[in-house]
């Protein structure tokens, strides 16, 4: 166990979340969770939170305190997907990502950058997944494009097809109609109600475990266990019943189904209708893909070329710019920023543009800025793949864009020749940077393109949860609470 280390002191915690359709209040709710829980196995459970607000950045914003004696957090999230959300389509998503992709091969540019701060094997690894990607990606796109020739092709034979599955199709009577349904409706409940009965028991059982060791809490079967769990009878009751009726309108409707099925069989043997449907289902999910995970980086990181895209970046850095120089002139003993993925990157933006204040050097508020937690961060990736490339005799914009972008930055390897400007200097020098980064996270990255004071790496090696994992990680908790000084072991 790893007890708390407590102080007289009061401090924020600024949590920022990454992409997607973020829920509000969600990163909030969960990262308070986190320490609270990490507190707790450490054998030092916080007192029971208070909920309050916080006037920042012109309005209210919702804020959890943690207590323990002689120390005080509030934790406060910074919610920022309102300013993106539907504000870029999965056409410019795809087109930005093959684009940087492929940028990413840039043996003049990019490759000299990346090798300065990368290990030989780091190296060769990083240049064949970007090969790997750039040729997953067109060859994505080929074969959508082959398969919409080939249902252009046999757009005779699909419509032919169309035509016999529309004659083969049964002509029900009202009666018939409405047995099938019947059938419809029931089936789709029977559904709904088994889904829910074994949701309820699963999340209930993987809750209590996850609690089998939270001080009072311990088994705690989460928020609605204990009501699901008395009305499990009824519900199975209602599920026999429900099946039971299911399968009597299965069984008068049977020929009428085999028909059905029949007509759609004939249909689907036809290639031109089953590749155009596969087509369609696969676009759909690419465009999903492209729109949770793509479409806010493309907003963002390429907003310095695009004056539309700027206005929401500028936008998203006013917003939590605001914020953060509110709990600056608040009575804070130190502030924390903590960002996740995206959230990383618009952390480190919010720092970058706090030192490029007029008085940021002789500022005493910048001086509680204490510390950035960065995790799932992708900021190598936009330093490499995703800031501008100015062009060969651009030295002074290249050196505008270093400047702006230079928080804890390690220098590149360009030459400006008789455009070299005189040397400047940033603040942040004693901020306390930890970037912790699982194994399996394919979207980021240990930050060697970073000054970092601290990396720590999780064993979280499923590539397609790892990215999400630490959110539900005690270790990664853990780590939060030692680099808040509140405690816990670190990691390596």
């Amino acid at each position: 166990m790893h007890d708390l280390e407590v102080g007289e002191r009061r401090s924020a915690l600024v949590v920022v979340h990454g992409i997607g359709k973020q829920a509000p209040l969600r990163t909030l709710g969960t990262f308070a969770q986190g320490l609270t829980r990490a507190a707790a196995l450490a054998g030092a459970a916080p007192r029971p939170a208070k909920l309050l607000t916080v006037p920042l950045g012109g309005r209210l914003r919702p804020a959890v305190r943690l207590e323990w004696e002689g120390s005080t957090l509030d934790v406060i999230e910074y919610h920022w997907a309102e300013y993106s959300v539907g504000r870029l389509g999965a056409w410019e998503a795809f087109t930005w990502l093959l684009a940087v992709s492929v940028a990413g091969l840039d043996f003049r540019r990019q490759v000299p950058y990346l090798a300065h701060a990368a290990s030989g094997r780091k190296l060769a690894r990083a240049l064949a997944m970007q090969v790997v990607q750039v040729a997953a990606l067109a060859a994505g796109a080929a074969a959508l494009l082959l398969a919409l020739l080939t249902v252009l092709a046999r757009a005779d034979a699909a419509l032919a097809a169309i035509g016999a599955a529309g004659r083969a199709l049964p002509q029900p009577s009202i009666g018939e109609a409405a047995l099938l349904l019947a059938l419809v409706c029931l089936t789709a409940t029977a559904v709904a109600l088994g889904r829910d009965m074994f949701l309820s028991g699963w999340e209930s059982a993987r809750v209590a475990r996850r609690h089998a060791a939270f001080g009072s809490a311990s088994g705690w079967p989460g928020m609605f266990g204990s009501a699901s769990g008395g009305w499990r009878g009824p519900a199975l009751l209602a599920l026999a019943l429900v099946v039971g009726l299911a399968a009597w309108a299965a069984a008068l409707t049977a020929p009428l189904v085999a028909e059905y099925a029949a007509a759609g069989g004939g249909l689907l043997a036809e290639p031109g209708v089953s590749l155009g449907l596969l087509a369609i289902a696969a676009l759909a999910v690419a465009r999903n893909y492209l729109l949770t995970h793509v479409a806010d980086i493309a907003l963002y990181v390429t907003s310095d070329r695009v004056s539309a895209r700027a206005r929401t970046r500028r936008a998203v850095l006013d917003d939590g710019e605001a914020v953060v120089r509110d709990l600056l002139q608040a009575d804070y003993h130190e502030v924390y920023l903590a960002g996740h993925s995206l959230g990383s990157v618009i952390a480190l933006d919010v720092l970058d543009r706090l030192a490029r204040a007029p008085d940021a050097h002789a500022a005493s508020d910048l001086r509680r800025l204490r510390g950035l937690l960065t995790f799932g961060s992708p900021l190598d990736k936009v330093a490499y793949f995703f800031r501008q490339r100015p062009g060969e005799d651009e030295a002074l914009r290249s050196q505008l864009i270093s400047f702006l972008h230079g928080v804890r930055r390690r220098p590149g390897l360009r030459d400006y020749g008789p455009y070299q400007a005189a040397p400047y200097a940033l603040p942040f020098t004693d901020l306390r940077w930890w970037q912790v980064h699982a194994t399996g996270d394919l979207l980021s990255d240990r930050l060697d393109h970073y000054y970092v004071d601290e990396r720590v790496t999780l064993p979280l090696r499923n590539p397609l949860a790892a990215h999400g994992a630490y959110w539900s990680s005690d270790a990664f908790f853990h780590v939060a609470l030692a680099w808040l000084g509140l405690g816990g072991a670190v990691l390596r």
